[in-house]
């Protein structure tokens, strides 16, 4: 059954330069997961301006299903950081409200791991992002890694599969072992009974091809039929696997106008009211119910409206949504471009449309 749950990701990040530079490299590995609508990324950058700084961050970061803790020396220097928000989120990972994930930046004093225990450690083997080489290795090591985490919270028959693969690849490495055994015993029998006589030494070289080209085709038919036969075990048909957002997706996701706010809010306020723009009142607002939805909340599109791809709302349009269609929002955003003259600021949208469950 298709699960249209969207993990919300927490990037817990010292204010360094060095820190955030690459909180931003990690976020562009997490974009196609984003793109997908498996997750939906949230960081103190977001903070509209005249929000109270703490409290948005304390807000987010109990919503959060997984947080990723960004360790440097500046983090760990950081009494904020270490003393408040550190606290909470494994307050929240002891309680299982959310998995809180380590992501080791630059090499650090290892007693820092004593604040995280049995917590995820990424990039594998604990290896700082700084001792890779290129970097991007370690960036894509920690986006399967969060995959992975984001898989397991989502698919039920996670576990499961885990197992499966794990006995699979077991079962393979024994029959390898048991046909390697054949072989070598085969090859003993074949030379004992088959001994050329002193009238077919000419021949013994020719024999001896011969023989070994027919233990390689048996060895291959033998291990192409263990594969093939172990594939029942491979059980990912059983949920349904993130799905590609192109012009043909089923659910594909991009960005959408839903409307206009007045500029002297200064910033965008969950249940703001959205105004209708008085040239083209037709046009905005776009969804229902009018108001700034947060992130999460499915809402009705108010008329048809196209559905780009490109954050800017410029390139090509990869579908259009009808009247009473239900769209799933992802991040609410100001548009970056404001007209001076002009007493609105327009607001986007990321979405997706809804599955048959979301729509129920």
């Amino acid at each position: 059954m298709p699960n249209t749950k969207v993990i919300k990701v927490f990037y817990c990040c010292s204010d360094s330069v060095q820190d955030e530079k690459m909180r931003q490299k990690l976020e562009e590995h997490l974009s196609t997961l984003e793109r997908q609508g498996v997750i939906n990324n949230w960081h103190k950058g977001m903070i509209s301006p005249g929000k109270e700084w703490e409290s948005e961050i304390d807000t987010n970061l109990k919503k959060a299903d997984i947080i990723l803790v960004l360790i440097s020396s500046e983090f760990t220097a950081s009494d904020y950081h270490w003393d408040v928000l550190v606290k909470q989120a494994m307050e929240q990972h002891r309680t299982k409200t959310s998995r809180v994930i380590t992501i080791l930046l630059r090499p650090v004093d290892n007693y820092w791991k004593v604040a995280f225990p049995k917590v995820k450690v990424l990039p594998e083997g604990g290896r700082p992002i700084t001792e890779w080489k290129p970097y991007d290795k370690a960036f894509a090591n920690i986006a399967t890694g969060i995959r992975e985490v984001a898989e397991e919270l989502t698919d039920y028959t996670f576990f499961i599969k885990k197992l499966l693969r794990l006995l699979r690849a077991i079962v393979i490495d024994v029959a390898k072992f048991v046909l390697k055994a054949f072989i070598s015993v085969g090859t003993v029998i074949f030379s004992y009974l088959f001994r050329p006589s002193r009238y077919r030494r000419r021949n013994r070289v020719s024999n001896i091809l011969v023989r070994l080209a027919i233990y390689l085709v048996v060895a291959g038919i033998f291990i192409g039929f263990i594969d093939q036969k172990l594939n029942i075990l491979n059980i990912s048909s059983l949920a349904p696997k993130p799905t590609v957002n192109s012009t043909k997706s089923v659910n594909p996701t991009g960005w959408i106008w839903i409307g206009m706010v007045n500029k002297t809010s200064g910033s965008l306020s969950v249940g703001q009211k959205l105004v209708l723009q008085p040239s083209n009142p037709k046009q905005f607002p776009s969804i229902e119910p009018p108001v700034i939805p947060s992130s999460g909340t499915i809402v009705t599109v108010k008329h048809e409206i196209n559905l780009i791809k490109e954050k800017s709302l410029s390139g090509k349009t990869i579908v259009k949504f009808k009247k009473g269609e239900k769209l799933v929002i992802l991040k609410v955003e100001r548009f970056s471009k404001i007209v001076k003259n002009s007493p609105y600021i327009k607001v986007k949208a990321q979405v997706r449309k809804c599955n048959s469950i979301c729509n129920k």
